[in-house]
């Protein structure tokens, strides 16, 4: 099922003891909640920008993998 329904929050660092940090996308589809880490930040920043320029066209996200 499509949703037009997009709520896109920031990216989260995560931080575990001895090990490289990493980032999460997180946004919202619907009601239910969708997630994707990265290695870098560049690489969840570029995912974050390209979630909010397909919502912000209009396009609408499918509830099962949260992608256009």
């Amino acid at each position: 099922m499509k949703s037009r329904e997009v709520r896109i929050r920031g990216i989260q660092v995560n931080a575990l003891a001895g090990r490289k940090k990493s980032y999460t996308v997180r946004w919202v589809v619907g009601t239910g909640p969708k997630s994707r880490t990265f290695a870098t930040r560049a690489l969840a920043d570029n995912f974050r920008s390209d979630l909010m320029q397909a919502a912000n066209r209009g396009e609408a996200f499918d509830s099962g993998s949260g992608l256009t």
